[in-house]
């Protein structure tokens, strides 16, 4: 198993362990970001990591209309979508460049390594 630290621009998001690799990876999160608070430091990405979570939760659980809703709210989390920002530590403190991962419920984790 594969382990990262994951990070959004300098913002340390949490400790990644990979559990399971193909075209994306996925794994396990113990954040280091508190985006539960009510005043997080950083409100936008706390809000973004909230919805992905609940985003991922309708689509696996099969609720489409408010999965569909929920795709409609992330407009307002374009800029961190879309960010070149996102990345990875490995153990060798080499970087890698990751795509917008998606957060899950049970601190689950996705991601894709950007190949650009």
């Amino acid at each position: 198993m594969k382990k990262y630290e994951l990070y959004w621009n300098e913002t340390s998001i949490g400790s990644l362990t990979e559990t399971n690799w193909d075209m994306r990876s996925s794994g396990d999160v113990i954040y280091k970001f508190d985006f539960l608070t009510e005043s997080p430091e950083n409100v936008h990405l706390a809000n973004f990591i909230k919805h992905s979570i609940k985003a991922s939760n309708y689509l696996e659980e099969g609720d489409e209309e408010n999965y569909n809703k929920m795709c409609e709210e992330a407009n307002t989390f374009l800029d961190l979508i879309y960010s070149p920002d996102w990345y990875l530590v490995n153990e060798k403190n080499e970087i890698l460049k990751i795509l917008c991962p998606i957060f899950h419920k049970n601190n689950e984790i996705t991601w894709q390594i950007d190949i650009q």
